[in-house]
């Protein structure tokens, strides 16, 4: 294995092959390649080069950021008053959370979670409000407090099932839902998704709530819950849902508003540096058959590491999944079995000789993912002392691998057993190689168990992965099954399995609920794992629906997401 890092923007610009001119290499590109599998029908991106860079924030953010500092301070002083009451406190962090602003006062949350859970005996004393009860239980335990489902004794019978009598409070059922979600496996507390679901959805039709809370119950039940949702994501959407909310605080109401100016202008500076990596990089020029979704990998990157201090690792992890997707059709739609194997075994030995062995075309991918991990790994080489190289090619090659299987399914006519197809399929949706990725990007403290954890496919990011895995067949499996695609879980399971695909919809679901429970135990647990990386797991998690939810929102673009992006992206308040 070689550390040889060949340098960019220009994959090819410096590149001095071994036997073959880097401009004889371009001109070789350009010969015919007939694609050995039917093309998918993908739609480009709605989101072109020339939108990315016509993309203007015209705010003066050294005035917005003087404002916001002083806002922070007015908050702070909100969330440390004493005469301010335990509901009301937990509604503010409630709502500092939804706007997407906790990251700026994770100390201060903290210092009042604690305060809260040193109070002897304070599980009784939440008791008397289902609504304050739930919003504590699910506020603790995103936080990493491991608070029992016991708080909730004195809204259940002696058999322990909820009590009839509180179906009628909304508030404190679409509080419940919402705590549901935060179960752990084997806790009764998850029966409460079906009961609070059940009782909000009958109440609605019998016409016993007004307008506002109809509309605000049914887009929680008809979309995602929040412990489920990309939160710096979503926040756009809770600003304007908040702004109507009477009372409301004026406060966080500005300071939402100027954060998300402020992120917005350099998500877009960042994305048009992203832009022009990928027009000099040339493989879209090249390697037509390939999806562009630079934008859509923009905002993936942000699902994961949402935290704007960690800017380089939204760059490098958009950069990392536009070289997947490249990767992803040329296995899937491009290479024929005899050429994939070939480049899996470049990938695998990692060295630039390997390109003999190449067609042309896959000499340029192979050269664009060979410069471009050499170059982050020369950067965190060079800022950190991490020596990174081998960890991340082994993830590289483990993908290429994963991604050969199915190919090889495909040529052989071959549906696998369910559990086959998902042990190979944790790894082909790309998990192992974005958590390496993040884990030196994130992460101030590197361990050789961590990463051999991530390379092992450790129990919380099997889960991790299986989540995102199985949103996404659920998202896709239509079109794939029209197009007698196998590579899809549903395909798989329905084959061996012979249900109809809604039997198998609904018991992915539960597959799915099965693993969010058991991600959920990492929040509250001691592990190996750092904080910070446990947290992108779960975010992880959290963009195969944010992604999926409804339908196939990165081959096909649908309307809900493109929205959502240009929220993000393009619109400022």
């Amino acid at each position: 294995m070689t550390s040889n890092v060949w340098s960019l923007p220009n994959c090819l610009a410096t590149t001095q092959t071994p036997s073959r001119s880097s401009s004889q290499l371009v001109r070789d590109a350009n010969k015919h390649h007939t694609p050995s599998r039917a093309p998918h029908n993908f739609q480009p991106s709605p989101f072109t080069h020339e939108f990315i860079q016509s993309l203007e924030n015209k705010f003066a953010i050294e005035i917005l950021q003087e404002r916001a500092t002083k806002l922070e301070e007015k908050v702070r002083v909100q969330m440390n008053g004493t005469d301010i009451e335990p509901l009301s406190l937990l509604e503010f962090i409630d709502d500092i959370e939804r706007l997407g602003l906790s990251f700026k006062f994770e100390e201060e949350i903290n210092k009042v979670l604690l305060k809260i859970v040193s109070i002897e005996n304070f599980e009784d004393r939440t008791g008397k409000s289902l609504h304050e009860t739930a919003l504590l239980f699910g506020i603790l335990r995103r936080h990493g407090f491991d608070v029992s489902e016991d708080i909730f004794r004195s809204f259940k019978d002696e058999e322990g099932k909820f009590k009839a009598e509180i179906s009628n409070d909304v508030e404190g059922m679409l509080s419940l839902y919402e705590a549901s979600y935060l179960s752990l496996e084997g806790e009764s507390v998850w029966e409460a998704n079906a009961f609070s679901r059940t009782h909000l959805m009958n109440l609605m039709k019998e016409g016993l709530m007004d307008a506002k809370m109809v509309e605000k119950v049914r887009h929680l039940l008809e979309g995602l819950p929040y412990h489920r949702s990309c939160c710096r994501l979503m926040a756009r959407q809770y600003v304007n849902t908040y702004d109507k909310i009477e009372p409301h605080n004026l406060l966080l109401l500005e300071l939402a508003k100027l954060d998300f100016d402020m992120e917005q202008s350099s998500h877009q500076n960042e994305l048009k540096e992203l832009s022009r990596w990928w027009l000099d990089m040339g493989l879209s020029r090249k390697l037509k058959f390939a999806r562009d979704r630079l934008v859509e990998l923009y905002v993936w990157s942000l699902a994961i590491v949402p935290e704007p201090q960690f800017a380089i690792c939204h760059k490098e992890l958009t950069k990392v999944g536009q070289l997947v997707t490249v990767l992803d059709d040329v296995y899937d739609i491009y290479g024929t079995l005899d050429e994939l194997e070939l480049f899996t075994d470049a990938i695998e030995r990692w060295n630039v000789n390997s390109i003999n062995t190449l067609p042309d075309n896959l000499v340029l991918c192979f050269l664009a993912i060979y410069n471009t991990v050499n170059g982050m790994a020369y950067d965190i080489f060079k800022e950190r002392g991490i020596k990174c190289l081998p960890y991340l090619t082994k993830a590289w090659s483990d993908l290429c691998k994963a991604y050969l299987q199915e190919a090889k399914w495909f040529y052989n006519k071959i549906i696998p057993p369910f559990n086959e197809f998902l042990q190979n399929a944790r790894i082909s949706i790309t998990g192992v190689v974005v958590l390496t990725h993040s884990y030196f990007l994130v992460s101030k403290d590197i361990t050789e168990q961590v990463l051999h954890s991530i390379a092992n496919l450790h129990d919380l990011l099997s889960s991790s992965f299986t989540i995102l895995r199985l949103t996404d067949d659920l998202g896709t499996s239509t079109d794939e099954i029209e197009r007698g695609d196998t590579s899809n879980s549903i395909v798989s399971y329905i084959h061996e399995t012979s249900v109809p695909e809604e039997k198998a919809r609904e018991y992915f679901k539960t597959l799915i609920d099965k693993e969010w429970k058991n991600l959920n135990k990492y929040l509250v647990m001691d592990s190996i794992f750092p904080k910070s990386l446990v947290q992108v797991a779960i975010n992880f998690a959290r963009s195969g629906h944010y992604i999926y939810h409804y339908g196939d929102g990165f081959g096909r673009q649908n309307n809900i997401l493109k929205s959502r992006i240009e929220s993000v992206l393009v619109y400022p308040f």
